[in-house]
């Protein structure tokens, strides 16, 4: 009897035994896996967010810039502002008719002129003040009245003509600019969110649980 006693009681101090074991090795094995997770979260926060504005846009300026030059307008529809087109050869329409005009009439008043003086000019002699002179099937103009209209619509022409490149160079810049703003988010959505930042830091490693150490505002807009 006494000897069946001491076999059941070694018996139970085995199996106590063993379950301790068997509980320290899931506990350690536990505590493991979380320092690997503390471990994982550090080196995620020591790694660098890759931000927006390192990654390559697809959007092109230069591209908008280079169509533009080419064929004017074709940079606006690239950026997707089909409708601008119209408006940039509607400005080239209307500068190109000044243009046009301007010429004509300068063409006009210089060749009345220019027949006027120079057949004095090429015997030496001045011509007279009181010519009358025709000019576009009209007649009724002295010399100086054709000087001063050769003039003025040379001046205007010249105008024109620096219209037109100027008219030019605003179509490239605003393709250029309005590809740089082509990701720019012009929603009315403007918000403020705040969320907890945690931190695990390397005693983390004998207590796992990270806690709050911060809060991360986030603008939206």
């Amino acid at each position: 009897m006494r000897k069946s006693f001491l076999i059941s009681l070694f018996f139970l101090l085995c199996v106590s035994a063993f379950a301790q074991i068997d509980l320290r090795d899931s506990v350690d094995i536990q505590n493991g896996n979380q320092t690997t997770d503390a471990s994982i979260r550090i080196v995620d926060e020591a790694l660098p967010v890759e931000s927006s504005s390192s990654i390559e846009k697809t959007h092109s300026p230069k591209t908008a810039a280079l169509l533009s030059t080419v064929i004017p307008g074709a940079g606006q529809v690239y950026n997707g502002s089909w409708w601008k087109a119209p408006i940039i050869y509607a400005g080239f329409a209307g500068i190109g008719y000044g243009l046009s005009f301007y010429q004509d009439y300068y063409k006009s008043f210089k060749t009345a002129y220019n027949s006027y003086r120079n057949p004095y000019l090429a015997q030496g002699l001045t011509p007279p003040a009181d010519t009358i002179l025709t000019v576009r099937g009209e007649t009724g103009y002295s010399p100086v009245n054709v000087q001063q209209g050769r003039d003025f619509y040379r001046k205007y022409r010249d105008l024109c003509i620096i219209g037109v490149s100027v008219w030019y160079l605003v179509n490239i810049l605003e393709a250029y600019t309005e590809a740089h703003l082509f990701d720019f988010d012009v929603s009315d959505d403007l918000s403020l969110h705040w969320e907890p930042a945690y931190y695990c830091a390397p005693v983390c490693r004998l207590n796992p649980s990270p806690l709050p150490s911060g809060v991360r505002f986030t603008f939206s807009f």
